[in-house]
């Protein structure tokens, strides 16, 4: 082991990397990153880089599912801490993952943009995850359906649309606009409940807008930074 190697090794490397894979391959996609640049984003050289990580493939792997995981614990206990009515429980998830959305653009746009650039043994793992924070949606929706205060045919589709709406956030929202991420969660909220066939009135809603959620602040800092700026 180089002294260079030793020294990423006795510090926080591995997340010094990440976070440098994070923002190279937010500046220029996964097929426009290369592992160099990577390793001077970082400020360390190609072999310091490979102590960790023997490819980009293998970073971008880490950055996705180390996102995937971390929002889905923190959004089954979210769901959980509001109680057991339908109304709650969806409202609440739809202002978390609206919060994420919104507050960590910069891994979400690679998430979006990159994620089947993953090889196919990463990318089946990687949907397995996929899968599992859709499912924390569709369960939701399907506990309202059954006890009649959803009125949809299928719990997974009227899912995959509230999730679908919500995941195009980071490709346009920006800070910098009119919007404010309070302003997206009380329009999602409500878009998503008229989606469900249940619509409320603006005291309801400021009622379900005041649920707790889940607090943002333990975000891994490697994938965590001052959102690139949105699209227009």
């Amino acid at each position: 082991m180089t002294t260079e190697e030793l020294d990423v090794a006795t510090t926080n490397g591995r997340a010094e990397i990440l976070r440098a894979a994070r923002i190279t391959f937010a500046r220029h996609g996964f097929d426009g990153a290369s592992i160099r640049d990577i390793a001077q984003e970082a400020g360390l050289s190609l072999s310091a880089l490979y102590y960790y990580f023997p490819s980009k493939q293998d970073a971008l792997y880490e950055l996705i599912h180390s996102a995937f995981t971390w929002f889905s614990e923190r959004a089954r206990r979210t769901v959980d801490a509001v109680g057991t009515d339908p109304v709650d429980r969806i409202a609440a998830l739809v202002r978390f993952t609206v919060r994420y959305r919104s507050t960590y653009r910069q891994i979400s746009r690679v998430i979006l943009r990159d994620t089947e650039r993953l090889n196919s043994d990463s990318f089946a793992t990687i949907r397995e995850l996929q899968k599992e924070s859709r499912d924390i949606f569709s369960t939701t929706v399907e506990e309202g359906r059954a006890a009649g205060v959803f009125a949809v045919e299928s719990a997974d589709t009227a899912s995959r649309a509230i999730l679908s709406i919500i995941n195009s956030i980071p490709l346009w929202f920006s800070t910098d606009g009119t919007l404010t991420i309070d302003d997206l969660e009380r329009e999602y909220t409500r878009f998503s409940l008229r989606l469900l066939a249940h619509d409320v009135d603006d005291a309801e809603l400021g009622r379900l807008l005041a649920l707790p959620l889940e607090e943002l602040d333990a975000f891994p800092e490697s994938l965590h930074s001052t959102p690139v700026p949105a699209e227009r």
